[in-house]
């Protein structure tokens, strides 16, 4: 799992034809535009979760406020 950090304003693309973008970060929030091609889905894990799908195992733990915490390798 590749671990980033990014400000407004900044991005990251994967594969070439998807672009993710941080267009505002505040109060513990990021907010996130993602250009991707319409025949790839781009899905809210709440979304999926709610539809019956499982969480991913690999997603990284969220640390409690205040504490850092680096994501397993």
């Amino acid at each position: 799992m590749l671990k980033l950090s990014l400000a407004a304003g900044e991005y990251l693309t994967i594969n070439g034809n998807i672009v993710v973008q941080v267009y505002r970060a505040e109060n513990g929030r990021s907010y996130l535009a993602i250009d991707a091609p319409r025949e790839i889905p781009v899905v809210r894990g709440t979304v999926l979760e709610r539809e019956g799908a499982s969480r991913p195992e690999r997603l990284a733990k969220v640390p409690p406020k205040g504490q850092r915490q680096e994501l397993p390798v």
